[in-house]
């Protein structure tokens, strides 16, 4: 890794933990980071030694960890990572280098490793592996009923716009939109009530 790179750049402090956050594209070749800082022993002289020209911000969150928002003028890993079309999920310094844990479409893995080698940087991929998220709340023609019926007065007091005029907008059925109606009202309030 390069000096200029954000996470890299308090690598020379062993007892600090860095962890990059967020990285947002900035100038040319630059990042703007969001750093997460760790130090028992030293985290003033950490804080300190961040060089003040790229620091936008620092919050001292306790006295072992801040959070700096730093915006480097050339960060080549991360940019490269950025411009693939990929999504840094979080980085942190090891003693083999910078571990960047992101999140891609296998396009935009195989974008990032061709960039990479035209730079030359040397990389490893140690895992790959399937993202696990929330599925989908609402089906999108759920949605798109539940969002016309609210914008338009189906929920008000008088309504606005009844069940035939949602069909008649949508093309379906009276049956079918009031179905699509409550199924995406049920899951809302299912949702609504499990959080609350």
């Amino acid at each position: 890794m390069p000096e200029t790179c954000a996470v890299a750049a308090v690598r020379a402090f062993n007892k600090a933990k860095v962890k990059l956050l967020d990285a947002a594209p900035y100038d040319n070749e630059g990042v703007k980071s969001l750093l997460q800082i760790e130090s028992d022993a030293c985290l003033d002289e950490v804080l300190s030694a961040i060089n003040s020209d790229s620091v936008e911000d620092i919050n001292k969150v306790s006295e072992s960890k801040a959070k700096a928002a730093l915006a480097v003028h050339q960060c080549i890993p991360a940019r490269s990572i950025l411009e693939a079309g990929c999504f840094i999920k979080s980085a942190r310094h090891t003693e083999e280098g910078v571990e960047w844990d992101i999140i891609a479409r296998r396009s935009s893995l195989i974008k990032l490793a061709q960039i990479l080698e035209e730079k030359n940087y040397s990389f490893e991929i140690k895992r790959i592996g399937e993202l696990e998220g929330e599925k989908e709340l609402l089906t999108e023609k759920e949605e798109e009923i539940l969002e016309y019926a609210l914008v338009n007065g189906y929920f008000d007091t008088p309504k606005k716009v009844g069940i035939r005029a949602i069909a008649k907008h949508f093309g379906i059925s009276i049956s079918t939109a009031s179905d699509m109606l409550r199924r995406g009202m049920k899951k809302v309030l299912n949702k609504y009530f499990e959080e609350n």
